[in-house]
């Protein structure tokens, strides 16, 4: 009996919101910014000799991209058919099953880096991951350094993002009717493997990277997939949204 072996099980989420939008689908996903927190399942000699570096190997293990896309489309008809719950109404009591999946996915460079298809003459780029054209779309966003996306909504049931490298600011907003506006209530920098949950019942939002000099890289999953968005280009206008097509720099590794 191997009496080292170790097991990690989330029990908590401390969540915030996000938006964002969807690749595979091309359609608008919510955003849960969502940190877990882990218990230690560990021998009691490496508990008493203070092994707190196998807590963290063991954390940073998780599913590969491929098992990841296999599991995906059943989590998400299980969570929209209410065959598994998803408590969305208490912080830090979130019980999401596709949140769960998405942050066991072991980020590993090696696996999203030939996704990564950046073009210094735009803002970001969208980079196609996987679709099933029904259930979900999973893409790579490229940020160049200083650049954002419009304010946009998620015309969808959720987007799901998580920083693969770099950091992401989102800025979250809010419809003030008496002042046709889009009122900004929430600022936030997500680093490097957080986790990011929105969808349109919490706000809008626009994203974009705070370094003037780093690029960063972002998955975002969507659920449904869809084909277009809307988007303010001027806050001070609300009820004047644009129209936006969803389009790709890149489908599965290769340039369009």
């Amino acid at each position: 009996k191997n009496t080292n072996k170790r097991t990690i099980s989330p029990i908590l989420y401390l969540i915030d919101i996000n938006t964002h939008t969807n690749h595979h689908s091309g359609t608008p996903v919510l955003h849960l910014y969502a940190n877990m927190v882990f218990e230690l399942s560990t021998s009691p000699s490496s508990v008493a000799t203070g092994n707190l570096s196998s807590f963290a190997a063991v954390r940073n293990k998780g599913i590969a991209l491929d098992e990841f896309l296999t599991l995906l489309p059943d989590t998400i008809r299980k969570t929209r058919d209410g065959k598994t719950s998803m408590d969305v109404s208490e912080i830090g009591h979130r019980v999401d099953p596709i949140a769960n999946l998405f942050q066991r996915l072991a980020l590993r460079k090696d696996e999203w880096e030939r996704y990564a298809c950046f073009d210094s003459s735009k803002h970001y780029t969208r980079n196609l991951v996987s679709t099933d054209n029904e259930n979900f779309t999973l893409l790579i966003l490229c940020w160049n350094p200083g650049r954002a996306s419009p304010i946009h909504d998620h015309p969808c049931d959720g987007c799901w993002m998580r920083v693969c490298e770099g950091s992401v600011r989102e800025e979250r907003y809010v419809n003030d009717t008496e002042s046709d506006s889009l009122r900004r209530f929430s600022d936030r920098i997500f680093t490097e493997g957080e986790l990011a949950y929105i969808t349109d019942s919490m706000g809008y939002h626009k994203v974009g990277n705070p370094s003037r000099s780093i690029p960063s890289v972002t998955m975002h999953l969507y659920s449904p997939p869809f084909q277009s968005c809307k988007i303010w280009l001027d806050p001070n206008r609300a009820s004047c949204p644009s129209q936006s097509c969803v389009c790709y720099h890149s489908k599965y590794g290769q340039r369009i």
